[in-house]
């Protein structure tokens, strides 16, 4: 993205509409990137902690929806589950 941004900026004879366009494709691919590293870490986790512990996860999320799996994981590990 930083590449980008700096290719955008440094080209004169982009209009600025170009260039808007520009720094939100990079924006987009940015968070993508960001969503999919999410995603890739979830799924890591989910097969590091197993189908029994992943059980008890699924049913605490449902009780407490902002409840994420890394922190349901770690306030296991905490409790020594």
């Amino acid at each position: 993205m930083k590449l980008a941004a700096k290719f955008v900026e440094n080209i004169s004879e982009l209009s600025q509409h170009d260039k808007d366009f520009a720094h939100a494709m990079a924006l987009k691919l940015r968070l993508s990137r960001e969503k999919r590293a999410a995603e890739e870490k979830e799924q890591k986790l989910i097969e590091e902690a197993g189908d029994f512990r992943m059980s008890f996860v699924r049913a605490a999320i449902e009780k407490h929806p902002t409840l994420t799996i890394e922190q349901a994981l770690k306030m296991m590990g905490e409790l020594g589950f």
